[in-house]
């Protein structure tokens, strides 16, 4: 063997930092260790190094490494990018190039000339052409001109099993990594070969004999540099090295690759080999590692951009655009558009890299509208990369032209489904009178090995999925086989029929089991409404698939959607024609419109004539054909409309009626759901006792269902909505510690179900509530980010108002008045626009009392008193002893005279003994200790202490829990400065500290016999 030398004689070398270039072998070494560089890599060094301290203008670094070559500035910028890499540039403060923008390149490095004559070092020869057995001691690896990025993790554990598993095939679609992976893992792993690594592609041999035997261990010899006629040679010229092999871009010759594996396996048992394929090579002892698409943000995502960079598609795109553009940088305002790029491109790094390589040119705004145009839009690949690596469209190409001609017809089929499919849903539409299902079914299992569609086996149903560039390209292919009508009909009729099957199937179907076979198909059924009601759809067929859709529409919370899908519908047959409808298909139809369109209006705009209008249609048309479903719901959404406009006594008529039809149905559900309504409107109206027997009258007899199929009916789960009014009741009878309890539990099992009605219903009606009332604002912040968050991502107008208000509500009690009263004032006027008066008049109590607060006086008992008069006119007296209260504690803080001072005295404590009135004739024993405290300082302040204290002492005695909550605390407080003020044998003790945190109170007897700590004074 000829050893390869460096130094063996005088020569001009450049040094600098601690490496020594010599150009005129073209060889770089790190120390005493050749540094391998790409070519052109090398190139440009030599160059810059020999002009140090020089700007070297850009058109004369291309004019010197690519002469006579047209080279685009991208190829230049990346292979400065590997070259900064390669010197470890940055490291230790390292620098040896600088961009000099709008000018060139310098390198900045101190450089040492000389005719120095270093050490020898030996280079391992390339391979012998032509031997019969040649030293196969170091590598062909091409050398990687980028890093590699977010396979970091796979190339270590691959690097760990590939010495125990011998044989790995790399398997993906086109575009996904397979060779830069392979590349990286040869790399790290070919220390431990003692014979190295050599690389065998089989791309650029395109001739068609390549599927022989000969031709292709002629390939493999090439890349050995050993020469053989037969692939059963290869075993006995192999059988004593120790050598990693690694076959690249086998798909097009997986049969004799997978020959050529076993036979160097069996021969030579210190061989390993790692293969990349579209599909495995189903050979003996084959290991396949598929490769998924690089992490893209979900779409619900609110991040910034360094949260952004942990997305290795993100990442990825970053590098390669500031690779191809100098002055891009990655900023939060950037996030939406290269996330949403990275989507819309699978997260496949070679459609990142392409799109990243036109950011020049469009923009990331301009890359975003063009990702509808791939084909158009990714055409400018590197150079250097194969042909099918240049473009998406050639790249695609290639695997569609290595698919037989039934498994071509089913892709192209495949590609009017917009989302996920079955098996089942793939023959009804693919199939035809020469494509059984049992061929539709092949076709799927070769797609799938063949990496053109993705199988997921996770559930109890397997599902497929075409990549959206895969899909484009098929839907071109199908547009050009003149089938594109007849299969997009097929694909709607698919899914209309599957719907409807759906609605059968949600009352006693599991609902997780439901929603994995039918929640996955909301994206076919978009794209299916979109051409039924399309120049060349079919009007028809679209109304029976939105009247099949509202199931799935309300399970998945998707109430906008829901609305805007059932008016289109309506505007074809409008709601007027309800009436001439005899019972049949087209009535049922209709109904099941009118109650839909009623329902998610309740839900995305608020209370209004149009649902009343609407909901009474429905009601009517449900009568007459005596349909006990759509009576429930249309009484339930009349319940929930005039419920939410705070007229509680005609809710409560609803109610009744709504009993009437729930006693004829099967499901117990039904009259659970009317002891929760009743109960409801039982406590707004003031009779917290009735209502809360009522709601819990119904708790008793609910019996959790294996399904969610009252959801679609009532949109919430029934036991989650009865702790919604259940545990504000429980507060207001003086049990905070339940109340909190049971609001956390609420929510709890409304995340848990996963169910976006239900857990904003819980939160913007109990939990954000019940928080405050107790004072946990750190509950309260978390549940008010939650409810913001829901409303947010499903549309959900009224308790989007909700979380505004809580939020500001939240930074009164902090401190932040201005902002807070800032935020509240405009949330109180949208509740009033959009009519929403579920506990307004709570949240007028709450608006005045910090008004109050905060100095402005006036238009807090503006406020008040525009509360008491709706409370009085409407009989919603569930908060009467709170507003009142409020009512005094705003008159007690008016200014003027003594003789106005002392009228406005007399006039709050009146209104405090009516607030306690109230309270006990509700009993509403936190509504009583609140009136009853206020009272207290009152009298304080008119040097009635003894009284003040025997008041609170009382009341404050009959709560059997809720200790260290906001109300008890500060009761507490008080009584202790009620004490210090008598002035009684016990108050120096109390003063002196003999009671405080660390110690016990005094005991005294609770309600029922146990023993509590708490202040029992009396002098």
């Amino acid at each position: 063997m000829t050893d390869t030398t460096v130094g063996s004689g005088s020569e001009r070398l450049l040094t600098f930092g601690p490496f020594r270039l010599s150009p005129g072998r073209k060889i770089l070494l790190d120390g005493d260790a050749p540094l391998r560089l790409g070519s052109r890599a090398l190139d440009i060094l030599i160059v810059l190094a020999e002009r140090a301290g020089q700007v070297v203008a850009k058109d004369d670094l291309v004019a010197n490494v690519w002469p006579d070559t047209y080279v685009d500035d991208a190829n230049l910028r990346v292979n400065i990018a590997a070259l900064r890499k390669a010197l470890g540039e940055g490291r230790d403060g390292a620098r040896y190039i600088a961009n000099v923008p709008g000018r060139g390149y310098c390198f900045v490095a101190p450089v040492t000339r000389s005719d120095g004559v270093p050490e020898p070092v030996t280079l391992a020869p390339p391979p012998a052409p032509g031997g019969a057995g040649g030293d196969l001691a170091g590598h062909n690896l091409p050398v990687r001109l980028t890093r590699v990025v977010g396979r970091e993790a796979l190339v270590r554990t691959l690097s760990e099993q590939l010495p125990a598993r011998r044989f790995i095939t790399l398997v993906g679609p086109g575009g996904i990594g397979k060779t830069t992976v392979a590349l990286a893992l040869a790399e790290a792993a070919a220390a431990g070969y003692a014979d190295g690594a050599r690389f065998v592609d089989f791309a650029p041999v395109t001739d068609a004999a390549l599927g022989d035997a000969t031709l292709a261990a002629s390939v493999l010899a090439g890349a050995l540099g050993v020469s053989v006629d037969r692939i059963a040679d290869l075993g006995a010229i192999l059988q004593d090295k120790n050598l990693l092999l690694i076959l690249d871009n086998c798909e097009h010759v997986v049969g004799t690759a997978a020959v050529l594996a076993e036979t160097v396996l069996r021969g030579a048992p210190g061989v390993h080999i790692l293969a990349t394929s579209r599909e495995p090579l189903r050979a003996e002892g084959e290991w396949v590692q598929r490769l998924a698409s690089l992490e893209t943000p979900p779409v619900t995502a609110s991040i910034d951009a360094a949260q952004a960079l942990s997305y290795s598609a993100v990442a990825l795109f970053v590098e390669r655009a500031a690779a191809c553009v100098d002055t891009f940088t990655f900023t939060d305002a950037d996030v939406s558009l290269v996330s949403e790029i990275c989507r819309g491109l699978d997260g496949i790094p070679l459609a990142i890299e392409l799109a990243a390589a036109r950011l020049d040119l469009f923009g990331l705004r301009g890359l975003a509208t063009r990702l509808n145009d791939r084909f158009a839009l990714l055409v400018r690949g590197r150079r250097t990369a194969l042909p099918r690596h240049q473009t998406l469209r050639a790249m695609l190409d290639w695997s569609y032209e290595l698919l037989p001609m039934a498994e071509r017809t089913v892709l192209h089929r495949l590609a009017v489904f917009a989302g996920g499919f079955t098996m089942e849903s793939a023959a009804t539409v693919a199939g035809d009178t020469l494509l059984s299902q049992t061929d539709i079914l092949v076709a799927l299992s070769n797609l799938v090995a063949k990496s053109l569609l993705i199988a997921d086996v996770s559930g109890n149903c397997v599902h497929y999925k075409l990549l959206e560039m895969t899909r484009a390209y098929a839907l071109e292919k199908l547009m050009e086989s003149g089938e594109l009508p007849r299969l997009l009909r097929r694909h709607a009729e698919c899914h209309r029929d599957l719907l409807v099957r759906a609605e059968q199937e949600w009352d006693h179907r599991p609902t997780a089991e439901w929603l994995e076979v039918y929640g996955r198909q909301i994206d076919n059924l978009r794209a299916a409404l979109i051409w039924a009601f399309g120049p060349e759809g079919d009007a028809s067929l679209g109304l029976s698939l939105t009247a099949a859709a509202v199931p799935l529409w309300m399970q998945l919370s998707l109430m906008n959607e829901c609305r805007e899908a059932v008016r289109r519908a309506l505007d074809i047959v409008p709601p007027s024609a309800a009436a001439e409808l005899v019972p049949g298909p087209d009535a049922e139809r209709m109904l099941r419109l009118l109650a839909a369109l009623g329902l998610s209006l309740i839900y995305t705009k608020g209370p209004g004539p149009e649902i009343r209008a609407v909901l009474g249609q429905a009601l009517t048309l449900a009568r007459h054909l005596d349909n006990i479903d759509y009576q429930l719901r249309a009484l339930w959404g009349l319940y929930v409309e005039i419920f939410n406009e705070g007229r509680y006594s005609q809710a409560l008529e609803i109610s009744e009626q709504f009993r009437a039809v729930a006693v004829r149905s099967a499901d117990p559900v039904d009259l659970m759901a009317a002891d929760r309504i009743r109960g409801f409107a039982l406590h707004l109206i003031g009779d917290h006792a009735a209502g809360r027997r009522h709601i819990e009258d119904g708790l008793r007899r609910y019996v959790r269902p294996n399904h969610r199929g009252h959801l679609v009916r009532y949109q919430y789960d029934q036991r989650v909505a009865a702790c919604v009014p259940l545990s504000v009741i429980l507060w207001i009878q003086g049990f905070p510690d339940q109340a909190a309890a049971m609001v956390a539990m609420a929510v709890e099992e409304a995340q848990a179900m996963d169910h976006a009605l239900t857990l904003g219903y819980a939160l913007s009606t109990a939990a954000c509530q019940v928080s405050l009332l107790v004072g946990d604002l750190a509950a309260a912040d978390r549940y008010v980010g939650l409810l913001q968050d829901q409303a947010t991502r499903h549309g959900l107008g009224p308790w989007a108002v909700m979380g505004r208000y809580f939020k500001h509500r939240l930074q009164t009690l902090r401190g932040e008045r201005a902002a807070g009263l800032t935020g509240m004032r405009a949330a109180m006027a949208d509740l009033e626009a959009i009519n929403f008066a579920l506990r307004y008049i709570g949240y007028l109590g709450e608006w005045a009392e910090a008004l109050g607060q905060a100095g402005q006086v006036s238009e807090g008992l503006q406020v008040i008193d525009q509360a008491l008069s709706r409370s009085e006119t409407r009989g919603i007296r569930w908060a009467m002893p709170e507003l009142l209260r409020v009512k005094g504690e705003l008159l007690m803080r008016e200014d003027g005279s003594s003789a106005v001072r002392m009228g406005a005295a007399q006039a709050a404590e009146a209104h405090f003994h009516d607030a306690m009135a109230w309270a006990r004739q509700q009993e509403a024993l936190s509504w009583e200790l609140r009136a009853a405290v206020s009272l207290a300082r009152l009298w304080r302040s008119q040097g009635r202490s003894a009284d003040a204290h025997a008041l609170v002492y009382g009341i404050h005695g009959r709560f059997t829990e809720g200790l260290l909550t906001a109300d008890l605390v500060a009761a507490r407080d008080l009584m202790v400065t009620l004490v210090q003020d008598m002035a009684c044998p016990l108050a120096s003790g109390l003063l002196d500290g003999a009671v405080g945190p660390a110690r016990p109170w005094p005991a005294r007897e609770g309600r029922d016999g146990e023993v509590i700590p708490f202040p029992g004074v009396a002098c």
